[in-house]
């Protein structure tokens, strides 16, 4: 807060307005088109969570092309355009951590009227940690795990190094079923969890991942990601 402060102020990635928040969003435009108050109002796909406008049921990929077929319930919070790319790029690639405890927030408000405790992290790829000192996703979970009392379980490892965003849509299906992997675990698994990953392409991650949790003895996977694409 101080550093904002003496450096004039950061700008909100919305409106472009100065503020001395720490986070990359005035107040105003936080509380406007970050709110999840409304999440579970929109007709939604029942297959992989993105909103439906002229379908009903499921959406059109879904359909002709489902992905998704582990995952119970999938609740992605916003659209990956506009001003949520920016805000994810800065958070997830140029580390402005800022965003994690806000982040987190939105989450637990959201788990909560899911009625989940217990989340399992997708894991990032070998090494990021070590070399970039931290993950977002991990980041945000550790809030979680803090500040909001969650059970977080690390039960997965990822095998793969290559970037998700380098691969097309084929090369992301062709290469996702050996990317991750379940890590040895030697107590009981929970039944229900709900992993937390910080954008959906094409679910390829998702489905991946649940299938593995599935296979460990959890019954009921459910699915929260910030955004989506579509």
């Amino acid at each position: 807060m101080f550093f904002s402060f003496i450096s004039g102020g950061k700008e909100c990635v919305v409106c472009g307005k100065k503020s001395f928040r720490t986070l990359l969003l005035c107040q105003e435009c936080a509380k406007r088109y970050f709110s999840v108050n409304d999440v579970f109002e929109f007709e939604r796909c029942a297959v992989c969570g993105r909103e439906l406008i002229s379908t009903k049921g499921t959406c059109m990929n879904c359909r002709d092309e489902p992905v998704l077929k582990h995952a119970d319930k999938v609740v992605p919070l916003f659209s990956y355009r506009l001003w949520n790319k920016e805000l994810l790029y800065r958070w997830k690639l140029n580390g402005e951590r800022c965003m994690s405890s806000f982040f987190a927030r939105l989450v637990s408000d959201v788990l909560k009227v899911m009625e989940i405790d217990s989340v399992v992290p997708v894991p990032p790829r070998k090494g990021k940690i070590k070399k970039n000192g931290w993950d977002q996703v991990d980041d945000l979970c550790e809030f979680l795990r803090l500040r909001y009392g969650f059970n977080v379980y690390e039960l997965l490892e990822r095998n793969s190094v290559v970037q998700q965003k380098q691969l097309n849509r084929v090369e992301r299906l062709e290469t996702i079923k050996s990317a991750y992997s379940l890590k040895p675990f030697f107590g009981k698994v929970p039944e229900k969890v709900c992993l937390i990953d910080d954008v959906c392409t094409t679910g390829s991650t998702i489905e991946c991942c649940a299938a593995i949790l599935k296979s460990a003895g959890v019954r009921i996977v459910n699915v929260v990601t910030l955004f989506v694409v579509d």
